[in-house]
């Protein structure tokens, strides 16, 4: 495995340690009781959307996206003649990634400090140490060493010559004035087209991450549904996985999440935990766009999640989880939405708004590293609302809905360009969590994670579903 592998690898699968928790109030979900009578939700969905309705057979195993993969072309080939930079994020030299003991963006061959990340293949751990030199080539001689030392130590990596060359090309580059500022997101775009594989053609991201042989082993209790919503002129796609031993007859309650594309990889897990009985039988239900779709597209995501998210709050709420609860029993007094990133703005809208709604599916919401900060919403005409919690506390006066609030304590670091004026993902949710103390709400739980932005969610949603069996 390449060492640039092998960071990826090692980032995104980070184990999470509970740093913080504020609140009294446990937020999990229930202990496992039997329930007979469902909740009822009324139905409003239009004659045209129930019409397009349908539940169709298991497509997802089938790769249904590639029907919409593009043929390959020199949009990452190109890539293979030139040096691609941006400063703190990690670059493309040549083809290669590089994201280890980057320099600065004016680096001019002079003194400095970086930093240098070694890799512990055995555990998926990491460590930083900083390199101080005098001047280039006494930089060069300490990379080459530590570089040295970490194949010595055992690590599963390029040849130290091919790690080393492309670290030194960047640097050159740097100096010399010819690398190439990347655009935002042409690293992680590439990076998404680099590590699924470097197939023949360009996949634009529309692949689902799933473990294929997992879900193979569970397909017979994953339904999936194609729903078109005539507000926002959108299919999604959703998948309901039963758990072991359903029983139609009983009553479960529902962990719906959105960003289908990245959490379905958690489902087989999730569904693992209940047949062993680490967790309550429930149903896991996941919210996707349908597969013509570029769910990794912030842009998209952000026009829903953000721009749209009082319309896609309308679809769950009054033709989602209705049109589920017509097919199972749901008890939605127990149910849970969860969101991450965008995702997280907006489960913190959609916990702050169900009032308005005849039909309340949920009783808990996970706000999972809310980006306040996200260009995608701080653009939107009612962006200054969510600092207020959207008026709830103007019409109510008491909070009767859980909330669980998730971030990883070192994810600040990795948006620092984007931040701006606006607070940083733990300071927003530090910021959310003393309003909440100020409005006098009791049943929310805070927790911090040692990790970046994204790679504690899988955990914390294991954690999460088995802390109360």
């Amino acid at each position: 495995m390449k060492r640039t592998d092998l960071i990826k690898k090692c980032i995104s699968s980070a184990m999470p340690l509970v740093l913080m928790i504020t609140s009294s109030a446990c937020v999990n979900t229930p202990e496992k009781e039997e329930i007979t009578e469902k909740t009822s939700l009324v139905n409003h969905m239009t004659d045209r959307e129930f019409s397009e309705a349908e539940e169709t057979g298991f497509m997802l195993l089938s790769h249904p996206w590639e029907a919409y993969m593009e043929p390959a072309s020199d949009k990452f080939t190109q890539y293979q003649t030139k040096i691609v930079f941006q400063p703190g994020l990690g670059a493309i030299v040549n083809g290669d990634p590089v994201f280890n003991a980057l320099p600065s963006e004016d680096y001019d061959g002079g003194s400095g400090t970086v930093t240098y990340m070694h890799m512990d293949n055995g555990t998926n751990g990491f460590s930083m140490e900083d390199i101080v030199y005098e001047d280039y080539e006494d930089f060069k001689a300490q990379l080459r060493s530590l570089i040295d030392e970490d194949i010595a130590a055992g690590y599963q990596q390029v040849p130290a010559d091919e790690e080393y060359e492309a670290i030194i090309r960047l640097y050159d580059a740097v100096i010399e004035g010819t690398v190439e500022p990347a655009e935002e997101g042409e690293i992680d775009e590439y990076m998404d087209w680099y590590y699924s594989g470097q197939t023949s053609t360009d996949e634009d991201s529309f692949y689902w991450q799933m473990d294929d042989e997992a879900v193979s082993q569970i397909q017979d209790s994953i339904h999936e549904y194609h729903l078109y919503d005539e507000e926002l002129d959108i299919d999604f796609v959703v998948h309901v996985t039963v758990p072991p031993e359903y029983d139609e007859e009983k009553a479960y309650h529902a962990l719906v999440l959105t960003d289908a594309v990245w959490r379905f990889s958690d489902v087989t897990d999730l569904y693992a935990a209940m047949e062993e009985g680490d967790a309550d039988p429930q149903l896991l239900i996941t919210i996707g766009f349908d597969y013509d779709t570029d769910s990794w597209d912030n842009e998209v995501r952000g026009n829903i999640l953000c721009d749209h998210k009082k319309e896609f709050l309308d679809f769950i709420t009054d033709n989602l989880m209705p049109y589920l609860s017509e097919r199972y029993e749901i008890d939605t007094d127990s149910s849970t939405l969860f969101g991450h990133s965008q995702g997280g703005v907006f489960t913190h809208y959609a916990a702050f708004n169900y009032d308005l709604y005849d039909n309340k599916p949920f009783k808990r919401y996970i706000i999972a590293s809310p980006t306040f900060w996200t260009p995608y919403f701080t653009d939107v005409s009612d962006y200054d609302e969510y600092q207020s919690e959207y008026g709830y506390f103007e019409r109510n006066e008491t909070y009767d809905r859980e909330l669980l609030i998730t971030a990883g304590d070192q994810e600040d670091e990795d948006y620092a360009d984007y931040y701006g004026t606006n607070d940083a993902t733990t300071q927003g949710v530090e910021h959310l969590a003393e309003r909440l103390d100020a409005y006098g709400v009791e049943t929310y739980e805070v927790k911090i994670y040692n990790s970046h932005h994204y790679q504690y969610v899988h955990d914390m949603l294991i954690e999460y579903i088995c802390s109360k069996n």
